[in-house]
């Protein structure tokens, strides 16, 4: 039960169903995943310690606000680890990794032939999930692993808050593609130095929108 109230919870936080310095009923919450308040409670104390919400004695619990200094601080840390991530699934992918790299890249192609929709651009935010996972899993490191996982809870947070182009998502996907083919070529620096790419191409658009204040209406 407890597992489900952080699944839950963590979620909404993520879809933005609960927006940011939004403040968490968590009768309410309780109530509606039909849970009690206890699992609630401890499921919001794990994702403190994920920095997706903010404890305040005394006064509640918030969700974690978007601001600046924490972009900064989860990019740095991206365009380190996710590069770091790619050239150990290089060196470190077994071959069935490997084929199930090449098996979602051939569905990724053909979501991305189609015709640009918005249930196209949320499938495709679904693979860059999934590919994102594929090499960490590959790089057979689990602390690293769970390290970029809860980094990525807080770019997929991102995405939902943002103005979101297909065309931009579609980028994406073809900058997976080309680290994809460097791990499977064993080249680990150029899987390294398209992934630092790659994350450094996300970061600029998001610092651009968070600039010009162009995020999704609360």
């Amino acid at each position: 039960m407890n597992g489900l109230a952080y699944r839950r919870i963590k979620e909404k936080i993520i879809a933005v169903e609960l927006p940011p310095a939004a403040l968490i009923d968590e009768g309410s919450l309780a109530a509606e995943l039909q849970i009690g308040l206890t699992p609630v409670r401890q499921a919001l104390r794990r994702l403190a310690l994920e920095n997706l919400v903010v404890i305040l004695p005394r006064r509640g619990t918030i969700v974690a606000d978007v601001n600046l200094s924490d972009l900064h601080k989860i990019f740095e840390m991206r365009r380190e680890l996710e590069p770091l991530a790619a050239s150990l699934a290089a060196q470190r992918a077994t071959p069935p990794q490997i084929e199930e790299m090449r098996a979602l890249a051939t569905q990724v192609r053909e979501v991305t032939t189609g015709q640009e929709t918005n249930q196209e651009t949320g499938q495709l935010l679904r693979f860059d999930q999934r590919m994102h996972i594929s090499l960490w899993q590959a790089a057979h490191n689990e602390f690293l692993e769970e390290t970029l996982e809860r980094l990525y809870n807080h770019v997929l947070r991102l995405w939902n808050l943002s103005p979101i182009q297909t065309s931009s998502v579609q980028q994406a996907m073809e900058d997976h593609l080309t680290i994809f083919e460097a791990v499977a070529r064993r080249d680990a620096n150029q899987a390294a130095r398209l992934m630092r790419v790659h994350v450094r191409g996300f970061q600029e658009r998001v610092l651009q929108m968070y600039t010009v204040g162009a995020w999704a209406p609360l």
